[in-house]
């Protein structure tokens, strides 16, 4: 597991929010869990006043996702599905998005 990688989402919430993407530190990879932030289908979010630096948007497999970071949680890894991706090309705006969450701005 790397920080950016990208994991389908098993949860309940599967059909909004298809992946998560892990923005733990590696540091921390002897943990039972990752903390992740939500990537949601753009076509399910409400669109709204947010700033598109703290919602940037990917492709995912052919599927336009927002990342949310407002929706951070800690999974247990036997939640986490497969690993489909990588983000580490994205990791400044990932990190922009997560510094505007915790008002490094």
């Amino acid at each position: 597991m790397a920080r950016f990688d990208v994991y389908a989402n098993t949860g309940k919430s599967r059909d909004i929010t298809p992946y998560l993407v892990d923005v733990q530190s590696d540091f921390l990879e002897g943990l039972t869990s990752r903390v992740v932030i939500p990537l949601i289908r753009l076509d399910s979010f409400p669109r709204g006043k947010l700033p598109a630096d703290f919602t940037p948007s990917f492709d995912i497999g052919g599927i336009q996702c927002i990342m949310h970071p407002a929706f951070i949680a800690s999974v247990p890894l036997s939640e986490l599905g497969p690993k489909t991706g990588s983000l580490r090309e994205h990791r400044d705006r990932i990190t922009s998005a997560l510094d505007r969450l915790l008002g490094g701005y």
